[in-house]
């Protein structure tokens, strides 16, 4: 989570980071999120540990290495390793 006195980037917004790696994390593009909803409608879309995600999917933050993204649920990102969901090679994640 940020806390205060994390490093402040250019622009004033504290930089979030993958807490399994400590890399970056940037915000999740639109068409990649319109994707991930269509995915978890059909119940496709689930944790590194296999869970599926009950609640509908606000937003997330994925990993600059884009192998792992974080979920937003209602406006609060999910920043715990076992609510990431891998986008290739971390375990079951994203359907195609």
């Amino acid at each position: 989570m940020v806390e205060p006195g994390d490093r402040n980037p250019p622009g004033g917004v504290p930089e979030l980071v993958c807490p399994k790696t400590h890399l970056p994390l940037e915000p999740v593009s639109g068409e990649l999120l319109e994707r991930l909803r269509g995915l978890q409608e059909r119940g496709e879309l689930t944790t590194i540990e296999g869970r599926a995600l009950d609640s509908p999917l606000s937003g997330a933050w994925v990993r600059i290495d884009g192998a792992l993204l974080y979920p937003v649920i209602d406006g609060i990102a999910r920043m715990v390793i076992e609510d990431a969901i891998a986008l290739e090679g971390e375990g079951p994640a994203v359907g195609e």
